[in-house]
């Protein structure tokens, strides 16, 4: 009982992430950190105001504490400032990694892509946050390059496959 009130304490400190509402990353407790963002790591966005709106209106997210209401996203950092991408016959490429452009959301829906650029290099302070845990994952394939608010570090995992 102390430690799930203390886990839910720490909650709201903003030292703890619950993943029990995305299937984009495993479930788990996941802990903010400091330091450089690399390759392969998780991190934490706030989505600007016009895809959030589209993500609160389609449920992809629900209201957090981002400037825009929302949760923040959480997503593994695939494409880092200086990395080339190329958007083509609906995959985006990126680092010699093909990742597909679903043309539709798993409820039927036409998805919006928020980028118009087809190719190009990733600006600096911009990462491509990508899921290689869910196949349907609404992320960088779909709003392009975004800032990185922090890292996080996988403390408690529960489970391993979203596949």
């Amino acid at each position: 009982m102390f430690l799930l009130l203390g886990l839910v304490g720490l909650n709201a400190t903003d030292l703890l992430y619950f993943n029990v509402f995305t299937h984009s990353l495993p479930y788990g407790i996941y802990l903010r950190i400091q330091g450089i963002p690399h390759r392969g790591e998780y991190a934490s966005s706030c989505l600007t105001p016009e895809i959030a709106r589209y993500g609160i209106a389609r449920d992809y997210l629900v209201q957090g504490n981002c400037g825009t209401g929302t949760v923040h996203v959480l997503k593994k950092i695939m494409g880092f400032p200086g990395d080339y991408f190329v958007v083509n016959n609906g995959l985006l490429e990126l680092n010699g990694h093909a990742y597909p452009i679903k043309p539709v959301d798993s409820s039927g829906r036409l998805l919006k892509v928020f980028y118009s650029k087809k190719e190009g290099i990733i600006n600096k302070g911009r990462y491509m946050l990508l899921s290689d845990f869910a196949q349907n994952s609404w992320d960088s394939r779909y709003w392009g390059p975004v800032s990185i608010e922090f890292l996080l570090k996988p403390w408690w995992i529960w489970e391993k496959t979203g596949k």
